[in-house]
Parts: C-alpha cells; structure tokens; sequence
C-alpha cells in the first residue's frame, strides 16, 4: 500500500514538473520607424497589447507545451506574430499567450480564435478579429479602432476621436464613454449596451436584428435619437424633444424620435425584432 501510493506521488510528481519544463517563455525586439504595423496570429491564449516607450516592438510570447511555438519575424516596418503548430495540439497544449508593446503610432492588427486579446492605451489604429475569444479596448484616442467576432464578447471603454466598428454575431457587445466622428454597431442576435453621452457632432448606429439595445444618456447629452424596432418594442425614459419638421413618422411602441440640448450627435437605434431602450442616468 505505502509502495503503491509512493508510485503515485511520484508519477504526480514527474507530470507536473513536466508540465512546468513545458512552458516556454521567450522574448523578440525588434525596432521600427514610424507607421509600423504589428500583425498577430494566434489560435488559443491571449494577446495582451499596451504601449512602448520607445521605438521597438517587444514580444513575450508563453507556450504551454512543445507542440506550439512564436514565430515572430520582421519584414521592414512590419511585425509579424505567428502562433506554429510543431503537431496536432488542442486548446491547452497549442496555448500561446502573448504580451506585446507597441510604439506609439503602430497600426495594430490581432486574431485570435478562442481565448482574449485585450488593447490599451495604444497610439495607433487597432483591428481585434475573433471567433469565441472576448475583445477588450481601453483608453485609445485618434484611431480607428475595429473590433469583429463571431461569438465572443465585446467591450469598448473610454474610446475617442476616432472610427469606431463592431460586429458580432452572438457577442454580447457593451460600449462605455465611447464617442468619435462615425460608431457603427452591428449584432445578429446579440445585446448591445451603451453608457455614454455620444460626443459633440459625431454619427452613430446601433443595430441588431434580435438583441436588445440599451443605452444610458446623462442629462447633458447632445444628441437626435430616432428609434425603431420593426417587430420588437421601444421604451424611452429620456426627456427628448419633438423635431418641428420630420420624414419619420413615430409609431407608439415601435419607434420614437427627439432630441436633447442642441441635438449635435445624430443616433440611430434599429432592430428587427429586440427591443429597445432609452433611459436616463
């Protein structure tokens, strides 16, 4: 008994320190001028996207077995990050987990299929694509920030200054303090949920063909908000003014429309058969 359970703490033992020999971490520098371009790929872990201090694009990447590796390589002013499959791995054997720094300006592009890529702070325009992973960016102004998946999570905060694109199709999708000169939001059958006071001047749509779209408005909101929900409801808790001259006919349940203070923001709220949501803060 005592050399049987001996056997088992030592084979416990051996897979775990085996399981720790496995994990690989390696660093890649690599210097760029300015308008460089970072491209990840990568099929499970997480990519982590922050600011660099200076002119080099750094890479720590994380494998979790041997049959993964980075692939990282520089082609001018372009990064590229390859997650390379040594054999036939599933999710926790073919995980790589990224950390990368970019220099303020860089364009980023980043894939990931199951897992999270999370962007912040960075200075130039970031495109996030997944199929399950979750999406996050935070903290970016003056870029063009595109974020696309099929069923993952994802959520915008603190976006400015800039084009903003989503889709998703079952994602839930949730913006806070996102404002710019064009936000386009589209969802198949996903929530949508924005907390914001939609900028000065800027164009907004919000649709989904059978997900709720719900927003919170501050009191000090500029905004023009038309409304319509073909099959679903409509429901307004926001003070909005009735326009003196419209081509929209307002249906009662279906569809509003109005503005707030000067009206400088246009958005538009549609969806097929969700129901919609306007409340006050």
């Amino acid at each position: 008994m005592k050399r049987n359970t001996k056997t088992i703490i030592c084979s416990i033992a051996l897979l775990t320190a085996a399981a720790v020999a496995a994990d690989n971490r390696k660093e890649f520098k690599y210097t760029v001028s300015n308008g460089a371009s970072v491209n990840v790929v990568n099929q499970f872990g997480s990519v982590s996207l922050r600011p660099a201090s200076g002119n080099q694009v750094l890479i720590v990447a994380t494998t979790h077995s041997n049959k993964v590796e980075a692939d990282c390589d520089q082609m001018g002013n372009r990064i590229e990050v390859r997650t390379h499959f040594l054999d036939k791995a599933g999710d926790d054997e073919g995980k790589v987990d990224y950390e990368i720094q970019v220099p303020n300006g860089a364009n980023v592009t980043a894939q990931v299929a199951n897992g999270s890529i999370r962007a912040e702070r960075i200075g130039g325009d970031v495109s996030l694509r997944s199929d399950s992973a979750s999406l996050e960016a935070r903290d970016i102004s003056n870029a063009h920030v595109h974020a696309h998946s099929v069923s993952g999570s994802i959520t915008l905060a603190n976006i400015s200054s800039g084009h903003v694109e989503v889709g998703t199709g079952s994602g839930k999708v949730t913006l806070n303090n996102v404002s710019g000169p064009s936000v386009t939001v589209n969802t198949t059958s996903s929530p949508i949920a924005y907390d914001g006071d939609f900028g000065d001047g800027g164009a907004y749509q919000l649709s989904s063909h059978s997900g709720p779209i719900d927003v919170l408005l501050p009191a000090s909101a500029s905004v023009e908000v038309k409304a319509e929900s073909v099959n679903g409801s409509v429901q307004n808790d926001f003070p909005l003014q009735k326009k003196m001259h419209s081509d929209f006919k307002p249906q009662a349940g279906k569809s509003f429309q109005g503005y707030a203070n000067s009206g400088s923001s246009s958005v538009q709220l549609h969806s097929f058969s969700g129901t919609i949501r306007v409340k006050k803060r």
